[in-house]
Order: structure tokens, then sequence, then C-alpha cells
């Protein structure tokens, strides 16, 4: 009975890790490849910069995260001319919000006196229209160290989809330079089906038992 218990178990997990899975996992190793792997980068600051809203971080001002010393995205206050306002966006490719979905990724500013840096960070239901994405409140990024981040949104339903947004925003007379690395997008199985599939484990056992006496 045991052996057969274990093998039910066994079942019961491959129907979880079924359910939960990777639907993006982005280390940055060439900013420059993004757009063809459905990635959209859009600078919705004021016309003049200088430099692209989003490009290969720079070694020389720190090192990233996690694999190659340049391997993350920067931006920086050059995204915008003198007294201009940056908006600069990095957006995921679409993906499913059947399940509960947890994003993370790590962020980390230049430490430069009387200069910070702001993001912004939010979801649209898979559009790619900037107006279309709800975005939590700017928050000024720490220096010094990588800095872990977490967004979650609840299922939406089958069929259902959506794009996660970064934006690099605030004056850029008051910024400096900002990197994100290790972005990854995890589909997560609601805690309920694991519930039932414990119970339908412990019930499919005590049956057994019932049988065997």
């Amino acid at each position: 009975m045991m052996k057969k218990a274990l093998v039910v178990l066994a079942f019961s997990g491959v129907a979880v890790s079924a359910q939960a899975g990777v639907l993006i996992n982005e280390g940055f190793d060439n900013v420059g490849n993004l757009g063809s792997k459905g990635w959209i980068i859009e600078n919705n600051g004021t016309s003049g910069g200088t430099t692209p809203a989003w490009y290969q971080g720079d070694q020389t001002i720190f090192e990233a995260h996690k694999g190659e010393a340049n391997s993350y995205a920067a931006s920086n206050y050059n995204n915008a001319p003198a007294g201009g306002d940056l908006s600069s966006w990095l957006i995921t490719p679409e993906f499913s919000t059947a399940m509960n979905v947890i994003v993370s990724f790590w962020l980390r500013a230049d430490a430069i006196a009387g200069y910070s840096d702001q993001i912004a960070f939010g979801f649209s239901n898979g559009s790619t229209s900037l107006t279309d994405f709800i975005l939590e409140p700017a928050f000024t990024v720490p220096t010094g160290e990588w800095t872990l981040y977490k967004a979650r949104l609840s299922l939406q339903g089958a069929g259902s989809t959506a794009r996660f947004a970064v934006q690099y925003t605030g004056l850029a007379d008051g910024a400096n330079y900002v990197g994100i690395d290790s972005l990854a997008v995890n589909a997560v199985p609601e805690p309920a089906s694991m519930l039932i599939l414990a119970g339908g484990l412990a019930a499919l056992t005590a049956a057994r038992r019932r049988r065997r006496s």
C-alpha cells in the first residue's frame, strides 16, 4: 500500500508542476536583441535626448547582478535633454495570466550626490499601448547594491494575457543612471489546487486501508 501511495504522490507532483512554470527569464545579455524576442523599448519622454531609452549596461559604472559584467539593461538622464522629462519604457513580451503571476527583477542606481533615479512598474492586459499600463507609484532606486523587487498579478482567467513594464521616470536634471537585471515572470498554481491534490491523496489512501481491513 505504501508503494501505491508514493506513486499517487508522484503523479500529484507532476500535476502541480505542470501548472507552474517560468514564462519569461531574461538576463539582458544582449539588450540590442530584445526586440526579436518580443520585448518593446520606447522613449516617451521629452524628445532630444542623446542615449537610447534602454541599452547595454556599462560595467565601468557598476557590474551586473548576475552573469557577464555588462549583462544588464541601463538607462540614464541623457534619455531627455536638459530640463526635460524622462519616460523610458522597457516592456516584456506578452504572457499568460490564466494562473497567478509573480514578476521578480533586480534594480540598482549609481550613487552621485544630489541625484537620484526613479522607477515605476506595472501591468497591462496584454496591450502595448503605454496608456493601458497600470503603474505603481514611482520610487527611488537604491544605490550601492542590487535590490530585488517583486510584483504579483492574480489569475485573470483562461485565455487572458498581460505584459509587464518598467518605466524610468522623473526629471532629467535630477536623474543619473539606473540598471535592471534578472527579470523573471513565473506562473504560480493556486494554493487551493495543491490542497485538493493533497486531499485526494489522503482520501485514496484511506479508501485503500478500508478495502484492506
